[in-house]
């Protein structure tokens, strides 16, 4: 695994998807002759409001499988079975179902790494109250492997639950948001300007 598939993957749990649909009366061409038949596509999707991150995911997509996006207002979306399939292989899945696969486990830290920095861009969000780092999610199992994958990065974090609606929170601690900043470097500028802020304002802490 290499930073570009670890990265489209993260992404696809947090704020991509993976779908599949009928075209109807759809062009094939078998042998030089053309007919029309219904055909199923499988469409690797991904949404999100910072720039920064589409290009990424854009980019990545470009590099690592040869495919380029269908822009539709905020959202890049392209058509491969193969890349469906792979991108499925390696975790990625509903928000239900979504998993780390052993490919991410075993690799690097480099690469574990940008598969947490590209998941917390989509999922974590940052308590200006509680100064804590938070992801909520409905796939306890999935949270628990990124506490374990936090923990390989030396990052302390715990999985509580469940909340209202069968939910569950990751959380990071404000005494290990710096260790978390540290090691992460959040592309979101919204998210990451309000760690740094926050790391400013307790520079003087002796947990600092």
């Amino acid at each position: 695994m290499n930073s570009e598939e670890a990265r489209i993957v993260a992404h696809v749990c947090g704020d991509g998807w993976l779908s599949t649909y009928i075209e109807k009366n759809a062009l094939h061409i078998v042998n030089g002759r053309k007919y029309y038949q219904n055909r199923r596509r499988y469409q690797i999707g991904y949404c999100n409001t910072q720039d920064i991150l589409l290009r990424e995911f854009e980019k990545d997509m470009i590099k690592q499988f040869g495919l380029y996006a269908r822009k539709v207002r905020n959202e890049f979306r392209f058509r491969s079975k193969r890349v469906f399939k792979k991108i499925s292989e390696l975790g990625g899945g509903k928000s239900d179902s979504w998993f780390i696969s052993k490919e991410v486990f075993n690799s690097d830290k480099t690469i574990k790494m940008e598969w947490i920095r590209a998941f917390f861009d989509d999922e974590c969000t940052f308590d200006i109250i509680s100064k804590r780092i938070r992801i909520k999610s409905t796939n306890k199992k999935g949270l628990n492997q990124v506490m374990n994958l936090l923990l390989d990065l030396k990052i302390p974090s715990n999985v509580t639950g469940p909340n209202k609606g069968n939910t569950f929170y990751l959380t990071i601690k404000k005494e290990n948001v710096l260790d978390f900043h540290k090691i992460i470097k959040l592309k979101h500028r919204e998210k990451r300007d309000k760690i740094l802020k926050f790391i400013k304002e307790n520079e003087n802490n002796l947990w600092c």
